[in-house]
């Protein structure tokens, strides 16, 4: 309680450094939890991604032929990418209510939150990063570009980290927005292309699947991966510039909702203002 007390008195680089170190604790501490007394602990969500590869290459492979070349490295490629983005975005709305003893504790900084729902499935990702290298080793080999890899991560996980933040904030307030983000999730699976090639949808609809930023970012791990080129800088430009002004809008709109949330953590609630929405989720 003591060291978090004290986390508003700390310089700007130490506070930042210890809401690094939080984030890492809890996600490791929530992996941890989430897979424990199974049978295969840490490797459940790698296994998952296997299952749903097997369905994907079964089908478009031998059903529906798509003709796309080293097709279960490409599929493999994206879907490891999408299901990060998928689980975070989607654990990130209820988080604040799933855990609002934490947000109650003076001095927390609840930010960190929907930062930590965003990595616990980034971990699942480096997990079945050897199964994915192991794919293009046996296939397209693994060219120079793939040295673009944790730039292409650290926009996503930069676009993942505003939504996550909006939605977090607005979830105490609107309970519907986890269940509006679990179908917008799940539709974009399929307006997304994971298991398919952009240039193969029809010309009318291309530029408006690309103005999902998850098509270029997907697009992108495509082309480094599986085709061993760099893709246009153009369009990771945008998505890039586009993850920053999500981020930054959503860690401001956090910012301006989450005193209404919890309340004032340290001399209480403002006269008149009300119970905390947080508290509300507590007591009902």
């Amino acid at each position: 309680m003591s060291s978090v007390a004290s986390h508003r008195r700390a310089s700007p680089a130490l506070r930042q450094r210890r809401v690094g170190e939080l984030v890492s604790h809890l996600a490791l501490r929530e992996i941890a939890s989430a897979h424990r007394f199974t049978l295969l602990g840490w490797t459940w969500p790698l296994a998952r991604q296997l299952v749903q590869l097997g369905v994907l290459v079964l089908v478009f492979s031998s059903v529906i032929k798509v003709g796309i070349d080293y097709f279960p490295a490409f599929v493999f490629s994206g879907l490891i990418a999408w299901s990060w983005f998928s689980t975070g975005v989607g654990g990130a709305a209820g988080v604040l209510v799933e855990r609002r003893h934490l947000v109650f504790q003076p001095g927390f900084p609840a930010a960190a939150l929907p930062v930590v729902a965003v990595a616990v499935p980034l971990i699942d990702l480096l997990i079945a990063l050897p199964v994915l290298i192991g794919m293009l080793l046996l296939g397209p080999g693994i060219e120079p570009s793939a040295l673009l890899f944790p730039l292409l991560v650290a926009i996503q996980a930069t676009l993942m980290c505003g939504i996550a933040w909006i939605t977090a904030a607005l979830t105490v307030f609107f309970r519907d927005v986890s269940h509006v983000v679990a179908v917008a999730v799940a539709s974009l699976f399929y307006l997304t292309p994971v298991f398919y090639e952009l240039s193969r949808v029809p010309e009318q609809y291309r530029d408006l699947l690309r103005l999902n930023p998850m098509t270029i970012l997907i697009e992108g791990y495509h082309s480094i991966l599986i085709e061993g080129e760099v893709p246009g800088l153009g369009g990771i430009a945008a998505v890039a510039a586009v993850s920053v002004a999500i981020a930054l809008a959503g860690l401001a709109v956090f910012q301006r909702l989450e005193p209404r949330a919890s309340g004032s953590r340290t001399s209480g609630s403002p006269t008149g203002a009300g119970p905390p929405a947080l508290g509300r989720c507590a007591e009902s």
